[in-house]
């Protein structure tokens, strides 16, 4: 525990007139004060490394074009705005903001006028100052796209404290009740997590800054209102023989009916996730940095494994009312690993971890019922009624392909154990209620079969088509039941040997009888003809439509 400083030496006096250029006044006094002392801090704490940066780290660095002034940007100057132009452009820019209202462009113009002082390794969060407001102001910088005051404390604080315990969350004593319901967090909870292995002594005065949490009252089940008491209005869309209706979105890649069939929850590449009215084609909310979601059985709510930012690896569980998006609980749940799959089976909501653990939790109390150790590589989970599919392949980051042999795996969560293995099953779907199981298998064909999950009786196998020998097998492999379970939809990429071409299709089965009721061509890009538009995801509701989440080239729904 013992704290390690080191105060490079002093460069205000070469710096100054840089310095000047930005800020005429100069630094503020108690700022100039540390800074003629010590060009920053770095401490060496409990294996912590931290920084307190620079002059000129915190102006930009010292290559062309460090030292400008802040750019004020305007609702007319947003078609037209080079975003690299701005200073600071690639710390606290966030590219997937809206800031087409006053509110965001205010925060926007905030962010760019900041200086560094501390990055927090290992978080998306950056602690910044506001030189230009009336008293100097530090920050808390989260996700590079929000921006939240510290509180009464002023710059000489913020160096005593970050000299006791560099970037630990300290700061989160100085963040008052709007930052807390903003970062969905409970700022004494996450304080006193933090500290927990530190002497109470050395910490209280921060702890002090913070109210006191009531105890929490008993956990009652959530009662969710509809998005709106506007009438259900049902879809008109086009048949399977017609072109689709497509809707509007970038780069869709998973989707999910809600059991109602009235709301379709839409996952995309660029991480952000979207729930739709269906009826009258409207987004009822969105949010950013999704790395996963799912459904849950009753369609109230939304399972979402949440990132600091977009390339980076999911760290929550959040539950969202799939009506409005408004969070179920006050604090996200954090396991510790990085997260990387997630299911909702019944009342419960699993996720998978890189430790190779699923956790299981209870859905409405918010709380780990048990882990399953020792799944390991897990790519994607699934519901079968009250137990957990589980599609098992180790996968090579470095070629960005799968490795080795595939399997679909099924759990018993009331007991943990392992009910049955499907080797060389790739993909997998499963109706509602869990009685049946597809299961997709790639070869010089594809092939689905369909098992009645209770006595594992293969009621029926689908021959697929021809798999192009140089491409990734799994490309554009998918299923889906409808709710009933009554059809299954198969998409998949068909080579043709005599053409050497590969088109992309859907092909939508009476699952009972075995039997195809219709085949969809996918379409081609119309900017590239040779192309294919592959599905990316697939779902039936219980109207009878079909959406194929078609990455770049929108969400496409017929009535099937």
């Amino acid at each position: 525990m013992e704290r390690r400083l080191k105060s490079p030496s002093s460069k205000l006096a070469k710096l100054k007139p840089a310095i000047a250029a930005v800020l005429p006044g100069g630094l503020p006094r108690n700022v100039a004060r540390f800074y003629a002392k010590s060009d920053g801090l770095k401490l060496s704490w409990n294996g912590q490394e931290a920084v307190l940066v620079g002059l000129a780290e915190m102006f930009g660095g010292l290559k062309k074009g460090a030292f400008r002034e802040h750019s004020v940007v305007k609702k007319a100057d947003l078609d037209e705005l080079e975003w690299t132009d701005l200073p600071f452009y690639e710390r606290f820019f966030n590219e997937h903001g809206d800031y087409s209202d006053k509110k965001s462009l205010d925060q926007l113009n905030l962010r760019m006028r900041l200086k560094l002082l501390a990055s927090v390794a290992g978080e998306s969060n950056e602690l910044a100052i506001d030189y230009f407001a009336e008293e100097p102001t530090i920050y808390l910088v989260h996700r590079a796209d929000a921006a939240y005051p510290l509180k009464g404390l002023t710059f000489a604080d913020f160096v005593a404290w970050f000299s006791k315990f560099g970037t630990w969350r300290w700061y989160f004593a100085f963040l008052d009740k709007k930052a807390e319901a903003s970062l969905n967090i409970d700022l004494r909870a996450e304080l006193e997590r933090a500290f927990e292995d530190v002497p109470a002594e050395e910490w209280a005065p921060l702890l002090a800054r913070l109210p006191k949490k009531k105890a929490p009252g008993p956990v009652r089940p959530q009662v969710l209102a509809p998005a709106g008491d506007q009438p259900v209005v049902r879809p008109s869309l086009p048949s399977l023989k017609q072109p689709p209706a497509v809707l509007d979105e970038d780069a869709p890649r998973g989707v999910a009916f809600s059991p109602d069939g009235q709301r379709l929850a839409v996952w995309g590449a660029d991480y952000e996730l979207f729930v739709y009215d269906v009826g009258r084609r409207e987004r009822l909310w969105k949010q950013k940095h999704a790395a996963a979601m799912d459904l849950s059985a009753d369609g109230q709510t939304v399972a979402v494994l949440e990132q600091p930012r977009g390339s980076e690896p999911a760290d929550r569980l959040v539950l969202r009312a799939c009506a409005t998006g408004k969070s179920l609980h006050r604090e996200p749940w954090r396991p510790g690993p990085a997260l990387t799959a997630v299911a909702c089976v019944g009342d419960r909501v699993v996720v998978a971890d890189t430790a190779d653990t699923l956790h299981v939790l209870d859905l409405a109390m918010q709380r780990t019922l048990k882990t399953l150790p020792r799944v390991k590589n897990v790519r994607r989970l699934g519901a079968a009624g009250d137990r957990l599919l589980a599609h098992i392949q180790a996968y090579d980051p470095g070629t960005m392909q799968l490795t080795g042999p595939s399997a679909v795996k099924l759990f018993d969560l009331a007991t943990g154990a392992l009910v049955t293995t499907w080797a060389g099953a790739a993909v997998f779907a499963a109706s509602a209620d869990g009685a049946l199981v597809a299961l997709g298998t790639i070869g010089k064909r594809t092939a689905v079969r369909i098992v009645e999950l209770e006595s594992g009786r293969v009621l029926h196998e689908l021959q697929g088509g021809a798999v192009h020998p140089d491409e990734t097998p799994d490309a554009g492999f998918h299923l889906a039941f409808s709710p009933d379970g009554a059809r299954l939809v198969v998409s998949e990429r068909v080579y043709d040997p005599a053409s050497k071409t590969v088109t992309s299709a859907a092909s939508l089965y009476d699952a009972k009888q075995g039997t195809l009721v219709e085949r969809v061509d996918l379409g081609r890009n119309p900017e590239r003809p040779r192309i294919t538009i592959d599905a990316e995801g697939l779902a039936l509701s219980v109207d009878g439509v079909l959406c194929v989440a078609a990455d770049a080239y929108g969400l496409r729904l017929w009535q099937a």
